[in-house]
């Protein structure tokens, strides 16, 4: 070991302090310009949200039934009754559009380092434009599903694509909250989507046939347009464009993104902190598909990555966005409150609940709401469970069938504000440049993933178990609760560049103590980052050696690191 440096074992909130005090910053003024690339591009995620609202309405609209073939009409006693195929349907209409979601992720990081994060988010855009056109006139279910797996694609870009793009602008003082832009466009999707059909269940009824659920699906034209035009007028990633060789383009683009004067020091300052990782990182090449598995600095990452979007959907959120009116059946309420009003309470509350997630993300941080929120929504599952079985088996759903219902508004009010959108930031800022396309994507793809497991899977749980199947998602939250606990680093406050050196993310185990120089001037060869012309071999060895000598230390003081 050099003379000088000291090894000492250290937790992650230590490591992220000193980074915080190796780079201080000021406090950032708020930049509309900032907030309105944000929401323009987080109506990628209204795109999203839209999707899964009408859905679930649209189930229940006569004609959409009939047409498809999910009941019959029996002319002779005049009534209707559900085809031995209805279930088969209903499955592969939800399951078309999560498996296009999910292999739109998977291809995006290609079109997204080559055309840039702006164009792919327009790209995307476009590809789910021609869907929705698909399903509103389609003329049997082959292009039904077409459109929905079509329109899934569009969804898989937008959603891995976004919140990077809102990572790659935003201030660091704010990235968070305005990643957070794009859950609350989904929750405004949702929440819009309900009140349209809502209206169109209403004022045309099933006497208009056909009409009603094709104009359901051709209504998501209008937020698809706008997301597609007012993107055109957006910048670059200033990131990206470093990447692909226009520095001078990134500056400017900074510069109007940070609203100051061209000899701004902070904006010159974090241009050339750009400059040097991304280039940097260039030097190693373009990364493949297994070293976000296997490169040490990375696969951890990746792990979390991969982690807290499998958790995020077994929330049981979707079980509630998709099956929400079948649940408020069950509890004895009258069709239309189960078909209307309290999908869309829950849809509002679900918005509403976005907005103190975005701000508490970057008072009390990532990891402290995911713990939290963990623990809200396993208990509020439990007294779901609880209100709903007793209620049943004692035939008094209708007074205790209020007290499940409210219940559910808690689960969704903890939910919107720390699992919805805490994940989505997490994701895009965690990775460094050369591995954020792919690892977002592989990410992402975790998400729709499993996002088509739970959805497969729910109607038959339910079917089986009744309200004892919300058991399940409530011990899911309780375990993402210790999850995220002991296994997720606190990122807040700290820029894209500095999550990059924040060596904790780089071992499997963050409860490992790392090396870490007391010297505040090492020496150009001492790491791998201060060196660039040290390869990934090196790299990769040197931080194995880190983790070694650091868990060795650890062993021999006894000592036990907790984050």
């Amino acid at each position: 070991m050099q003379e000088g440096h000291t090894i000492f074992p250290i937790k992650d909130e230590d490591v992220r302090k000193d980074l915080l005090d190796e780079h201080p910053k000021s406090k950032a003024k708020v930049n509309l310009y900032t907030w309105l690339v944000s929401f323009t591009s987080g109506l990628g995620g209204f795109l999203f949200g839209y999707e899964i609202g009408i859905i679930n309405q649209v189930f229940t609209m006569l004609p959409f039934k009939l047409f498809f073939g999910l009941i019959t009409y029996d002319a002779d006693s005049n009534t209707y009754h559900s085809s031995p195929d209805r279930a088969d349907i209903e499955g592969w209409i939800t399951f078309t559009f999560l498996i296009g979601a999910a292999l739109g992720a998977l291809i995006v990081s290609y079109p997204m380092n080559l055309f840039g994060r702006k164009r792919t988010i327009i790209g995307g855009g476009s590809i789910f434009l021609v869907s929705v056109i698909i399903q509103s006139l389609s003329t049997g279910r082959g292009l039904l599903y077409l459109g929905r797996l079509g329109a899934g694609i569009g969804v898989g870009i937008e959603s891995a694509t976004v919140p990077v793009y809102i990572s790659e602008t935003a201030e660091t003082s704010i990235r968070g909250r305005l990643i957070g832009t794009y859950q609350l466009m989904i929750t405004c999707g949702i929440f819009f989507a309900t009140c349209v059909n809502s209206v169109i269940i209403l004022a045309m009824g099933d006497d208009s046939g056909d009409l009603e659920w094709r104009m359901s699906f051709a209504l998501q034209l209008i937020p698809c347009l706008l997301m597609m035009v007012s993107m055109s007028f957006m910048p670059l990633s200033p990131r990206w464009l470093i990447y692909r060789g226009r520095t001078s383009e990134a500056l400017q683009v900074l510069i109007r993104l940070r609203g100051k004067d061209s000899g701004d020091d902070e904006v010159i300052r974090e241009h050339q902190d750009m400059l040097d990782t991304v280039e940097q990182q260039k030097r190693y090449g373009e990364t493949s598909w297994s070293q976000l598995f296997t490169d040490p600095y990375v696969r951890y990452r990746t792990f979390l990555g991969v982690s807290l979007q499998f958790f995020q959907q077994w929330t049981g959120i979707n079980v509630i966005l998709y099956f929400g009116a079948a649940l408020f059946d069950a509890l004895g309420f009258s069709p239309m409150l189960s078909t209307i009003g309290f999908p869309l309470i829950n849809s509002l509350f679900t918005v509403l609940a976005t907005l103190p997630g975005m701000y508490l993300i970057e008072r009390w941080g990532r990891k402290k709401l995911l713990v939290w929120g963990g623990a809200c929504m396993s208990v509020s599952l439990l007294l779901v469970t609880l209100f709903g079985h007793i209620g049943e088996s004692q035939d008094k759903l209708d007074t205790l069938g209020i007290g499940a219902i409210l219940f559910v508004f808690t689960f969704t009010l903890s939910f919107g504000s720390t699992w919805g959108p805490v994940v989505w930031v997490y994701q895009a800022e965690i990775f460094p440049f050369r591995y954020r396309a792919k690892a977002t994507s592989i990410s992402t793809v975790s998400n729709w993933v499993w996002n088509s497991i739970v959805s497969k899977s729910a109607p038959l749980l339910l079917s089986a178990f009744g309200f004892k199947s919300y058991l399940l998602w409530a011990g899911f939250c309780a375990v993402m609760a210790v999850f995220a606990h002991f296994c997720v680093p606190e990122t807040k406050g700290l820029s894209l560049e500095e999550i990059n050196e924040f060596q904790i993310l780089v071992t499997l185990n963050p409860a490992i103590p790392m090396e870490r120089s007391v010297d505040a001037s090492p020496t150009a060869a001492s790491t791998p980052h201060d060196n660039p012309e040290m390869n990934q071999r090196t790299l990769i060895e040197y931080t194995e050696n880190v983790c070694i000598s650091s868990l060795s230390l650890h062993l021999a003081s006894s000592e036990t690191p907790s984050l």
